[in-house]
């Protein structure tokens, strides 16, 4: 009987696997007008064409802070698993769920190289991104979805990358979606305002001291010299000249006194300018200055924002997050979940950075963890 049962369960695993390799995708491009009249943004919605469902569930992808076409080019590998969203949807739809991935305002391909961030980023359209767009923008998605005869509006998730867990959080507040489960990978749990106090003071100083060879707590303007290339700071264009000592060495203590001045110099400077003026980053246009502003503004928790929502909340965050510290995420859920309508199943991924893969900040996604998002995708909808 044991010999038997393994054969029975190999057919069944392979006539899956078969099924799942012949199910088509019917992929409906849309292409909807910015609730403001500035413009328009494009999407797509993939749907499983071999299902045998009058009405399919359906996941919209939600993505973090940037500049984003639907494929959501993250990763470093060079090779399609790198097309985060893209890489999702086919899974999704694999599994008989609809897939709504859309493009962020002002974008029109994946911004891979030069040559196509001047062909594809209209960034006099970026200079009308806000913290409120953001949300319009999706609102628009959202009620499109709705429209949608082939999609079952009592089952529709969100999953959200990084600050989207934040935006669709403030949708949830002000009850303009109603989803059934959110999923939200590398998601935060505090308030921007306290996560961009940490990446600024806190993490600098982790990263900082990661460059102390000796370990001896005293960071020498010799082990910044000789470690520099390829640090945190040399990835994210921070001058070496900034991180050397005027005496020569830095204590843990002295060097967080010294990030704490320069936030704080940073907040003032924001708050007094003008919110249309552009906000810019790597000689682009992100945004308004409203929208930066609100990151020192809004001292309102993802969990709180969360309180009174019904459905189920699931968290994927690594524990080598540059962007959304696990811990702090967790920490803060321990403290606040009790408080919730839903209580988040927190999953702390040990290894694995913001997008679940091996880099801290890049995909692609650990492919176990995909199936294993995908997995719960299905059971929560």
């Amino acid at each position: 009987m044991g010999q038997l049962s393994y054969i029975i369960k190999t057919l069944v695993i392979f006539f899956v696997l078969i099924t799942s390799s012949l199910a088509g995708t019917d992929t409906q491009k849309f292409n909807l007008k910015t609730f403001d009249g500035r413009g328009s943004f494009g999407g797509q919605i993939d749907y499983p064409t071999q299902c045998g469902r009058k009405k399919l569930p359906a996941v919209v992808l939600v993505a973090g802070t940037g500049l984003y076409y639907r494929n959501l080019w993250l990763g470093t590998t060079g090779t399609e698993r790198d097309f985060v969203f893209t890489d999702l949807a086919k899974r999704f739809n694999r599994d008989c769920i609809a897939v709504i991935r859309y493009d962020y305002r002002g974008v029109s391909c994946d911004l891979m190289s030069e040559d196509k961030i001047k062909q594809c980023l209209d960034q006099d359209i970026r200079k009308s991104v806000d913290d409120q767009t953001i949300l319009d923008d999706i609102q628009a998605v959202y009620n499109h979805v709705l429209k949608q005869r082939k999609i079952d509006k009592k089952r529709i998730g969100f999953i959200a990358l990084s600050e989207g867990s934040i935006n669709i959080s403030r949708m949830v507040a002000r009850k303009s979606i109603t989803p059934k489960a959110l999923f939200f990978i590398g998601g935060v749990a505090e308030s921007p305002k306290s996560l961009i106090r940490w990446q600024f003071i806190d993490r600098s100083v982790d990263q900082a001291f990661a460059m102390d060879d000796n370990g001896d707590g005293i960071l020498t303007n010799l082990e910044v010299m000789s470690n520099y290339r390829g640090s945190f700071f040399d990835t994210n264009e921070v001058p070496m000249a900034n991180l050397l000592s005027p005496t020569g060495f830095w204590y843990r203590s002295a060097l967080k006194s010294y990030y704490t001045l320069q936030f704080k110099t940073i907040v003032n400077a924001t708050l007094i300018t003008h919110d249309s003026v552009p906000y810019i980053q790597n000689d682009m246009v992100y945004a308004k200055m409203s929208w930066w502003k609100r990151w020192f503004t809004d001292s309102t928790t993802v969990l709180e924002n969360l309180r009174n929502f019904k459905g189920p909340i699931t968290y994927y965050n690594g524990t080598i997050d540059i962007l959304a510290p696990a811990d702090r995420q967790l920490e803060l859920l321990k403290h606040y979940g009790p408080q919730m309508r839903s209580m988040p199943e927190f999953n702390l991924v040990r290894g694995k950075g913001h997008v679940l893969g091996n880099h801290p900040l890049y995909g692609p996604m650990d492919l176990d963890l995909t199936e294993e998002v995908v997995a719960k995708v299905v059971q929560d909808l």
